[in-house]
């Protein structure tokens, strides 16, 4: 870590110098704003905002090669990292700093996503599917790291504000079509208007792909329209988002099955079906130059079905001398009719469907003008989420075959709470904010904050009442933080901040340890879980420099920025692996964990070459004792529990990351790019006391050229792990026999890397 900051400062210490051309002249930085709130309000300049805040713009969003926003965010900023625990390329997993923004119910989440001011964690688990959110669509992304209050609950790490084309920002007509590797294919097509005070855009885009590993097909199709009016001091827009995948979520595999082919699954069939619509209508009212309205309203419809084969652990030999299908505590099981099931039971197909209505409002107030002779920009507002949830389970029995690994269902359905689900939830959560950034002078500016949250919780159990739950939190959130600009080119700054995260209904209904859940096919029982407080103290430096003449007419410059970052999280909500299959536990609270770090970037233009380099390191730690149910860690004692001490790393995150890119004009039509992204070890989930060996750190290498046939005409060509790198990026602990059918032994699963692929297409504007 020492050696870590020690270059980092070094590089800082080079690069700060005042921003002045080679002959002396001064060369005035590009402004860029930044809205510190979800609706976007007054935006700030960005060397007034004390945080290390990343954007990336539309001509970098417009260069990126197919993917989605957490591609965008993965390629460019050096403190983000992705693991795959669902084992489907359009379904991974955010890591920024340390806390995650996942489309898994058993990742703890810890970063607010907004689209258009629209939130996107969703009501039941604040997780994030980021398959619906239209990546082409995307305009510019701001990432504004540490606990920020303004953005609501969730905003443990950080906040990922998306904004989205319109017919004022996109003009024309544009098609892409691409195929590669593994039966991959998708085409996008964009169009834009404007007509004076009036705009419109709309997209879709549709894809294919066979999958890399064995019975992994997926199919994916996105849609966005925009209708926008600008009139005189009004300002009103109406987003429409449509989505719908089927994905085959494989999940982890043993290790013992990856050492013979890395394509292999463990049990089939894993199936995720998504189905969203979304409407956003938003709109600003300029009563005078410096004051303005600004306000939002949404509706999201989503709805989510999961269809997974595995292991029953049920079996006629737990029975001893009785009859029937017991499971391992030796209770027989009964179908729906409570009649005891006969027979063999090997396997289990799992169903799950889950409806969510969401309901968001917000209003703001925007004051940009002079306090006592002083720059100030002020925003306050007010906002409720509000979610509507019904979450239903059944399994049906069946067998799992040990040479295909698939299991057959046998047409009856188990009976009882451990097997059927019915759950409706209610969420309710409202809050009201202020954030006032004031100039003490032209080079230091001071910004208070603070949000007031209240969540409100309430679970009923359709099948009885063992999962009926009533919970309330609230809290006051503050910030406060300055920045000074101590030369023309340097931006110094220190931030202190807090957040807090209700728990969710997903995590109040899987929170026994006496009663594993299979997440998320099954919950048991709701003991109470408390509210996470999360406090950040962040200081850091950002600047630029023309390497030009005053008088030149190059665009060569170099940016960088260098942040330092210490933050706490008090009754840490943490998902831990209690059960034989990878995914079944249950939710609890860590007591204090701490995560610690360093960000550092730089970017460069210098003639045709464009280099980048971001790094990113965090130590996510526990801080308290306590013991972690964790039967297949072999340090476990007699009742399946490991016992974490205070420094024992967080699983599933990277100490390190680092991004390195590289970009070369060959022509003015022709371009040939290299990058590739280095990842330290981690642990496996399920080893919180750190006794295993970690899973390896990696480095994969890709390289992409494009060229311009003529002006609106382009193709390109991208190759992904050119070196054809074997790697893992998450992994977990479990029974790898499922219940005694498969013949490994090794209890480590892990999600293996991509191999090498290939993908070419065509760009046309029109």
């Amino acid at each position: 870590m020492r050696q870590v900051f020690l270059s980092a400062t070094a590089m800082a210490t080079l690069l700060a110098t005042p921003a002045f051309a080679a002959d002396g002249a001064y060369q005035v930085p590009e402004v860029v704003v930044i809205g510190v709130t979800p609706l976007l309000g007054s935006g700030v300049d960005i060397d007034k905002v004390p945080s290390n805040v990343q954007v990336i713009h539309p001509s970098q969003v417009q260069d990126q090669a197919p993917g989605s926003a957490l591609d965008m965010l993965n390629d460019r900023l050096g403190s983000v990292s992705t693991s795959d625990y669902q084992g489907n390329p359009l379904q991974p997993n955010l890591s920024f700093r340390g806390f995650n923004a996942s489309p898994v119910l058993g990742d703890p989440q810890g970063i607010a996503v907004y689209q258009n001011g629209m939130r996107l964690n969703e009501a039941f688990g604040d997780l994030v599917n980021w398959d619906m959110n239209p990546s082409f669509a995307i305009d510019s992304l701001q990432v504004l790291p540490g606990s920020n209050p303004a953005f609501g609950l969730n905003a443990l790490g950080g906040a990922v504000a998306m904004k989205m084309k319109d017919g004022f920002s996109f003009q024309g007509d544009s098609v892409e079509l691409g195929g590669g590797s593994f039966g991959r294919a998708r085409t996008t097509v964009e169009s834009g208007r404007q007509w004076g005070d009036n705009a419109f855009y709309t997209g879709m885009s549709a894809q294919n792909d066979d999958g890399w590993r064995d019975s992994s097909p997926s199919k994916l199709i996105q849609g966005y329209t925009d209708v926008s009016v600008r009139r005189g001091p009004l300002d009103l827009g109406l987003g429409l988002t449509l989505g719908a995948s089927d994905l085959s979520g494989l999940g982890t595999t043993p290790k013992d099955l990856l050492d013979q082919r890395d394509q292999a699954i463990f049990t089939a069939p894993d199936k995720q079906q998504n189905a969203l619509v979304a409407m956003d209508l938003r709109g600003a009212y300029q009563y005078s130059e410096s004051l303005s309205l600004q306000g939002n309203l949404y509706f999201r419809h989503l709805v989510e079905a999961t269809h997974n084969g595995d292991g029953s652990g049920l079996s006629n030999a737990n029975c001893g001398a009785g009859a029937g299908i017991c499971d391992d505590n030796g209770n027989q099981v009964l179908d729906r009719g409570g009649n005891p099931l006969t027979g063999s039971a090997t396997g289990l197909i799992n169903n799950t469907t889950t409806h969510t209505d969401s309901v968001g409002a917000g209003e703001q107030i925007s004051r940009d003008a002079p306090v006592f002779g002083h720059a100030n920009t002020f925003n306050a507002g007010l906002s409720t989420d509000q979610g509507w949830t019904w979450y239903g389970v059944n399994s049906e029995i069946g067998n799992l075959d040990p040479n295909s690994r698939t299991v057959t269902g046998g047409g009856d359905y188990l009976g009882g709470s451990a097997y059927n689900v019915a759950l409706n939830a209610r969420s309710g959560n409202y809050g009201a904010y202020v954030t006032d950034t004031y100039s003490l002078t032209d080079q230091l500016h001071a910004t208070l904050s603070g949000r007031y949250n209240i969540a409100t919780i309430q679970l009923q159990d359709q099948l009885g009442t063992g999962l009926d739950g009533d919970h309330a939190f609230q809290r006051f959130n503050p910030a406060a933080g300055l920045t000074w600009q101590a030369i023309p080119g340097l931006t110094t700054y220190a931030n202190y901040s807090e957040a807090n995260r209700a728990p969710t209904a997903a995590e109040l209904s899987c929170a026994n340890p006496e009663e594993a859940c299979r997440v998320p096919n099954a919950f048991q029982s709701d003991p109470s879980l408390l509210q996470v407080v999360s406090r950040t103290v962040e200081v850091g430096a950002r600047g630029s420099r023309s390497l030009a003449g005053a008088d030149s007419e190059s665009k060569d410059k170099v940016g960088w920025s260098l942040a330092a970052y210490g933050n706490r999280n008090f009754n840490d909500i943490i998902f831990v692996n209690s059960g034989p299959v990878p995914g079944q536990g249950n939710f609890t609270n860590a007591g204090i964990t701490q995560r610690t770090g360093l960000d550092a970037g730089v970017d460069t233009t210098l003639g045709r070459w464009n280099l980048s380099a971001n790094y990113g390191y965090v130590l996510a730690v526990f801080k308290s004792n306590m013991g972690v149910v964790s039967p297949y860690n072999p340090t476990a004692n007699a009742a399946g529990v490991i016992q974490v001490v205070p420094g024992d790393r967080m699983p599933g995150i990277p100490t390190s990351s680092l991004k390195l890119e590289a970009k070369y004009a060959v022509t003015d039509a022709w371009s040939v790019e290299g990058d590739s992204k280095i990842s330290s070890s981690r642990y496996y989930r399920g080893d919180e006391d750190n006794a295993m060996k970690e899973i390896p750190g990696y480095a994969v290498f890709n390289a992409s050229t494009a060229y311009t046939v003529k002006p609106g005409a382009q193709i390109f060509l991208r190759v992904q792990n050119l070196l054809d790198t074997k790697y893992a990026t998450a992994g977990t602990l479990g029974d790898p026999t499922a219940g005694g059918v498969l013949p490994f032994s090794d209890n480590r699963f892990e999600t293996p890397g991509e191999s090498r692929s290939i993908w070419v297409g065509t760009r046309l504007a029109f």
